[in-house]
């Protein structure tokens, strides 16, 4: 049995078999599974990158962190699916609450995606950071 399996499997003839045939559209459906959600990763990350350039453009105008840099993150991640743990932290010299101009601070945005098929198996997981970087262009007094 295990010869004649194995004489199938390494047959060069042009026939084919169901079991061939099975196996042959069984990788491409897991192959297409896979695309899709490495596609879904790279989108992801796009969107993580936007949210850490408002962030920057908003931190910038405002002179530092504030109420308002928080409800701009809740908005922006409110609208991005299938990343969890979606969190931000702004770091530079002194504190981030209020930035003097001139001064360069730098924008993290983290969160955790799955390449996992088509059921959300959730089996490989892979975290996700986006940077950006600014100046601040308030003067406090």
């Amino acid at each position: 049995m295990k010869k004649k399996l194995k004489r199938l499997l390494l047959s060069e003839r042009g026939d084919s078999s169901y079991i061939s045939s099975f196996v042959y559209i069984l990788v491409v459906v897991i192959l297409v599974a896979f695309i899709i959600n490495v596609f879904h990763i790279i989108s992801a990350k796009q969107e993580m990158d936007h949210i850490a350039d408002q962030l920057v453009k908003q931190i910038q105008l405002n002179g530092g962190t504030n109420g308002e840099t928080d409800s701009l993150f809740a908005f922006l991640s409110g609208q991005l699916g299938g990343v969890e743990g979606l969190s931000y932290q702004v770091s530079g010299p002194g504190n981030t609450g209020r930035i003097q101009i001139g001064t360069p601070f730098y924008v993290t945005v983290t969160g955790r995606c799955y390449l996992g098929g088509f059921w959300k198996f959730n089996l490989v997981p892979i975290n996700v950071r986006s940077q950006g970087a600014g100046v601040s262009e308030h003067y406090w007094k």
